[in-house]
């Protein structure tokens, strides 16, 4: 499917999970892509395995706390390609855990300014660019986690909090961005198979003495489709919500989580 062919997608946060799969997708589906991450070895790392040739893909380092790398990173993908069309928030960050009596609000700061305040500067950076196409698309990834709390893992309010944040700016900026043509959606992962969740049940497996298949097999029967997603999954999600087959869909959030939320 070339549902892309001829757009141009930037994606932020383009670590060997989420963010790869989202351009890996987007280059699949016709797209030129722009890559964004905090660690330039690993985003070249990335581009060169995605597009050996180098001309379906451009990246620059981009740090999302700081206004003019974002702009940096939309003047890169505009010069190259003449435009941005969407944009896809996947940078985040998500490694404070705790609950409200045993965390400490100061640890927060990271987490609020990378995955709200970083996700909106990035988002403010490329609307100029896609009010120049006259229409484009932004998609936010949040997390099942500011809905659904965790009951097998530890808790991550802080992350939770600053998903749940995105998740009411997301509605602002659908309606505050709409007269320009610029659709807002978020798109709701669960538990995701991939780098990150694979390493985690891996050591927590280790460190119970049991196999990695006996930690997961409980995640997958809670989950109504019993059946964890993917990366590629989320990321397809996020892709249509950038395609014109979702031209009408704005302000809306797509769960990602093989029934998750009814669990």
């Amino acid at each position: 499917m070339k549902d892309l062919e001829g757009k141009v997608v930037l994606v932020s946060g383009v670590g060997p999970g989420l963010g790869r799969a989202v351009a890996d997708r987007a280059l699949a589906r016709g797209a030129n892509v722009v890559l964004g991450d905090i660690a330039p070895h690993r985003l070249g790392e990335i581009a060169d395995e995605l597009d050996p040739s180098g001309r379906r893909v451009v990246w620059a380092e981009c740090d999302i706390t700081d206004d003019d790398s974002c702009r940096e990173l939309v003047a890169r993908g505009s010069e190259r390609f003449h435009g941005i069309d969407a944009l896809v928030n996947v940078a985040a960050f998500d490694t404070v855990f705790g609950s409200l009596m045993n965390s400490a609000f100061d640890e927060w700061d990271p987490t609020i300014e990378v995955n709200v305040k970083g996700t909106l500067r990035m988002t403010r950076a490329a609307v100029p660019a896609l009010k120049a196409r006259g229409r484009g698309s932004i998609v936010i990834i949040s997390s099942v986690g500011f809905i659904k709390p965790p009951t097998n893992a530890p808790h991550q309010l802080a992350y939770a909090s600053s998903k749940g944040a995105l998740m009411t700016a997301m509605r602002y900026l659908a309606a505050e961005l709409g007269p320009d043509g610029i659709r807002v959606n978020t798109v709701t992962p669960g538990w995701k198979l991939g780098p990150v969740l694979e390493g985690y049940l891996r050591s927590v497996a280790e460190e119970q003495g049991v196999e990695y298949g006996t930690v997961l097999e409980p995640i997958k029967s809670s989950l109504a489709l019993r059946e964890l997603a993917t990366d590629y999954d989320v990321g397809e999600a996020a892709l249509f919500l950038c395609s014109e087959q979702s031209r009408l869909i704005t302000g809306q959030n797509i769960h990602v989580d093989g029934g998750e939320i009814f669990g």
